[in-house]
């Protein structure tokens, strides 16, 4: 059963009695036990993936190209591209030389990836250039860059291309076994029958000694010191140095002629990396002893490694039969679990005898008695049960030379692999923390989950000695304080010391001299730098033994970090048990006040540490037990540029993102709908954010963000720079890249568009009153005329005209009333808006605000549900919104396609506010389902400001600054309401 957060504590402290026992006791050399690198398996985001992949390279920016079965599939590091190679589609070799040019070879395809028009990477065939009798060349089995081209080989052919023309360098039977090429160092070495030849311009020479390997099938060559690793099928591994050839290693020979290479890799620390089509990885090191295998056992996808490529961060990318793998093997970082026989979940770790003990919820086990372990195929290291020992083994400690075990069923004297009960400690409960005392050195004490006791070594071995009295609280800490006090870090009563008298116990129980409390709740206690560190509420404090006190320690502040507990290591770098791993670094006498973080460290709760003085770090976490030996003063690699992935302004594509092509400086549209940058870091470690600026708008950067990309959306004219660069997970900052563009003004604000309307106007409203007044003085004629013949015409035709004028009166009310209403919605219009705006603002003195909204994602429920739900979404939001501001004295009207504006007279900020969080708030409750939205259901943003009219001034500076507060809140993530300036209108 896992152990609850409190419980957690115990198993963590229990490491620092370790080391305070081990300070007294002769250090015993620690074997250098290593477990599996840390494993990532991938999936490509893209419908057409194939799980088959083939071959792998990286190009010098630090791109992958995977060579699938459905093409050639890109990765930056957060974004998937599926590149068809030729007609056949398939590729099934890829290389990169140091240009970033990328070849392919497929079935009866050879070509290579150029960037189109808009920047997408393209396959682009080398077909044409080879004669039509030699087109059909069947699969392409080897590919290799060199100084000017690539390299391809086929069964029949291998043909050189230097980036112009294609020469046929050789040519074969066609017929098995075929020749193979590979790339040896800057060379390209080819195998034939007649033996081992280097590629000389476009001819073939022999290698002194290759001809050891006529008829032999070599399956792989790669660089060794000086020479050449050769692999011959069925046989194993020989170097050929100086034309010698001599057998090596003859342990991974065994294994490479019964699993068969395939593929190959020298790595920068000098082991190979040998792939196979049947067991997977092995990695050999340089004097030829195994260093590991990992097969699909130690959980690779698969068995078949069909290509191998390191990445910027030295981590093995593997392309296999079945999916894609990324193998840390350059990470400090290692894992011991069921994998390599450790059994539930590990809570106590502790080195004994030379070997590593390790305590789990499914007992006790060790690396003591493994001098022989299984090579072939086996782990790298192997724990296994100690006999007698039941579930729960919570706490160890290493006393001179006995290994004391505490658990949940009495403390076990542990000899050799098997394990016997201390007598009287089955009466105990659980033993969570074991320490040895200092002032009296026989006896150990013992957390436990409901008090203090000890247990002494006598001639005839070690016996109970009982329970501190009146003390019943859950002990998951113990130190030791230089007058003798006891200190017991407790779950909830805060931090309890006592004095016992060193010596045996006169009777039944342990007597006390004196009893101290401090503080409250759970509290950790732990020995660091010469002083007594107490963990309480994600804070460390310092036991002041002296005072009798719990002070601040003010190097070790740390912010938004849930831990509960710290270990020293051997370097004075104090660890602590948070997700993800924090590190406090040693510096002299204090420690760097920003901590460093491990977020590579798998899983999410660590029990407990244990630090050796080789400056090893044992971790026990959920996912097993984590070894991590490496030098923390080292930085990581540094942080290429982000690489820009896609462009695209609404859904048009500005720029596919082809490593090292250029993205345009596009003239966009005026506001500019929807303006998507993608980006990707180009590197593969763990905890890498993104922070993004848009010059003039933004003076600073964003927040840091895991999304690798940015939406913009309603910007105004103007030019633009944008611009994105990584952050560590130890804010580490990495090269900025930066993109411009220009949002073009629109032609109705330019400066002739203007002038046109208003002299339109003017001859409007000359014609209309011309015309106007023609018709009446016409009309007055006639009556004038008629008046002299007969009064009761003339009475008559003036109750018409009355009639007629109020029925044109009543028209023209009617068509004023259409003109200002939306068709679709039947709310005011933006012409009705603004004659609203304009009146409020010509005649009052009080504060007018003004609300713009937007609906989120509109356009994917469109493309989604269709156009007509599209209007039906619009008419029940554009209703309540009109209901919701009725009481307001507001006027809502339709902005302009999902846009919905409300005028607000005589309203402040803060009120505009208050009605803008209702508004989104009841759309959202609307839940109008929008399946292309992240939340499901529809949502708006929307963007409040205030202004109080002056004399001579427009509402236009209102409006822009609610369309800027709009922009605001989309940047910041959609479904929000952000409020631009309450100012007096200048």
């Amino acid at each position: 059963m896992r152990p609850s957060s409190l419980q957690r504590l115990a198993g963590t402290l229990a490491v620092l009695l370790l080391l305070a026992a081990a300070a007294g006791a002769a250090p015993v050399p620690a074997p250098r036990e290593r477990g599996y690198p840390l494993i990532q398996t991938y999936e490509p985001s893209l419908p057409e993936a194939s799980t088959e992949s083939f071959d792998v390279t990286r190009d010098p920016r630090g791109v992958l190209y995977f060579a699938n079965f459905a093409g050639v599939l890109v990765y930056d590091g957060a974004w998937w591209q599926r590149i068809e190679a030729g007609k056949g589609r398939t590729a099934y070799r890829v290389a990169s030389d140091l240009n970033g040019r990328v070849a392919v070879g497929g079935i009866d395809e050879i070509g290579y990836l150029s960037p189109d028009g808009h920047g997408t990477l393209r396959y682009v065939s080398l077909l044409g250039l080879l004669p039509p009798g030699q087109r059909e060349l069947g699969q392409v089995l080897g590919l290799q860059a060199t100084a000017q081209g690539f390299v391809f080989m086929t069964g029949r052919w291998l043909l050189v291309w230097d980036g112009t023309r294609i020469v046929t360098a050789a040519t074969f039977p066609g017929d098995r076994p075929f020749a193979e090429s590979f790339a040896v160092g800057r060379e390209i070495c080819v195998w034939t029958r007649e033996g081992i030849s280097r590629l000389r311009g476009t001819r073939l020479e022999p290698v002194p000694g290759g001809e050891v390997f006529r008829n032999r099938r070599v399956d792989q060559i790669l660089p060794a010191e000086g020479g050449m690793l050769v692999s011959v099928r069925g046989e194993g591994l020989f170097l050929l140095r100086d034309g010698k050839v001599t057998p090596f290693a003859p342990e991974a020979s065994r294994w490479t002629a019964a699993k068969r290479l395939v593929s190959g890799a020298r790595l920068a620390d000098g082991r190979w990396a040998l792939g196979s089509v049947l067991g997977g990885l092995l990695l050999l090191r340089p004097d030829g002893t195994v260093d590991q295998v990992i097969d699909s056992a130690a959980g690779l996808p698969d068995d078949f490694v069909g290509g191998m490529v390191t990445d910027r961060e030295g981590a093995l990318w593997l392309a296999l039969n079945n999916g894609l793998a990324r193998l840390e093997i350059a990470s400090p970082l290692s894992v011991l679990d069921r994998r390599t026989g450790l059994q539930g979940q590990p809570y106590t770790v502790a080195r004994h005898g030379g070997a590593l003990w390790v305590g789990s919820a499914a007992g006790l086990f060790t690396t003591a008695g493994d001098d022989s372990p299984d090579k072939d195929g086996g782990p790298p290291v192997r724990l296994r049960p100690v006999a007698g020992v039941p579930p729960g083994a919570w706490s160890l400690l290493s006393v001179d030379g006995d290994l004391l075990l505490g658990s949940a069923f009495g403390v076990f004297q542990v000899h050799g692999t098997a394990a016997r009960l201390v007598p009287g400690t089955e009466k105990a409960s659980t033993t969570y923390v074991l320490w040895r005392s200092a002032a009296d050195p026989d006896r150990v004490w013992m957390g436990q989950e409901n008090g203090l006791a000890a247990i002494r070594r006598t001639d005839g071995g070690w016996r109970y000695e009982g329970k501190v009295e009146g003390f019943s609280s859950e002990v998951r800490s113990l130190a030791e304080g230089r007058d003798g006090t006891v200190w017991c870090g407790t779950a909830h009563d805060g931090l309890v010391g006592f004095q016992v008298p060193p010596g045996p116990s006169p009777g039944p129980g342990l007597k006390t001299l004196s009893r101290r409390a401090l503080g409250s709740g759970g509290i950790n206690i732990a020995p660091a730098a010469g002083r007594l560190l107490v963990v309480q509420e994600n804070r460390i404090l310092r036991l002041d033994e002296t005072r009798g006190a719990l002070v601040q320690e003010p190097d070790l502040a740390v912010p938004g970090v849930d831990f509960y507990a710290a270990t020293e290591d051997a370097g004075g770098n104090l660890w602590l048990d948070s997700h993800p791993t924090t590190v406090f670094l040693r510096h002299g006498t204090a420690w760097e006040a920003q901590p460093r973080t491990l977020p590579a460290v798998p899983g999410r709760s660590v029990e407990t540490a244990l630090t050796e003085p080789d400056g090893v770090v044992w971790l026990a976490s959920d996912k097993g037990l984590i070894r991590y030996e490496g030098s923390l003063q080292a930085g990581s690699a540094s942080l290429p540029p982000p690489h820009l992935a896609r462009l695209t302004a609404s859904d048009a594509l500005l720029f596919g993102g082809a490593p090292g092509a250029v993205p345009p400086t596009p003239e966009l549209p005026p506001y500019v709908r929807h303006l998507r940058i993608e980006f990707a870091p180009v590197s593969y470690r763990a905890g890498l954010r993104f922070q993004t600026r848009l010059a003039p708008l933004d003076a600073h950067w964003s927040e840091p963000t895991t999304e690798p990309f940015a939406e913009l959306t309603r910007l105004p004219p103007g030019e633009y720079a944008f611009h994105a660069r990584t952050l560590g997970p130890n804010g580490e900052t990495g090269p900025e890249t930066g993109w411009t563009f220009h949002v073009r003004q629109p032609w109705y604000e330019t400066w002739w568009a203007i002038t046109l309307w208003v002299a339109a106007a003017l001859l409007a409203v000359w014609g209309y009153a011309w015309l106007r007044g023609r018709a009446l003085r016409q009309r007055a004629a006639r009556l004038e005329a008629r008046v002299s013949e007969q009064t009761v015409a003339l009475r008559s035709t003036v109750e018409e005209l009355r009639r007629a004028h109020a029925d044109l009166a009543a028209a023209n009310a009617r068509l004023e009333e259409l003109s200002l209403r939306d068709e679709l919605t039947g709310i005011a219009n933006r012409r009705r808006l603004q004659q609203a705006l304009a009146e409020e603002w010509s005649h009052t003195r009080q504060s007018i605000a003004f609300l713009l909204l937007d609906l989120d994602f509109f356009k994917r429920l469109n493309d989604t549900q269709g156009h007509l739900a599209g209007d039906l979404c619009l008419q029940s939001v554009a209703g309540f919104v009109a209901e919701a501001v009725r009481p307001y004295g507001g006027l809502a009207a339709r902005y302009g396609g999902e846009e919905l504006a409300v005028l607000l007279p005589g309203l402040g900020l803060d009120r505009a506010l208050q009605v803008a969080e209702r508004l989104r708030a009841g759309i959202e409750a609307l839940a109008i389902p929008n399946s292309g939205a992240p939340l499901g259901h529809l949502t708006a943003s929307v963007g409040a400001a205030a202004m109080l009219p002056a004399v001579g001034a427009t509402p236009d500076g209102l409006i822009e600054a609610a369309d800027l507060a709009l922009y605001q809140a989309k940047a910041e993530g959609r479904n929000r309401v952000c409020a631009g300036r309450e100012e007096l209108a200048s």
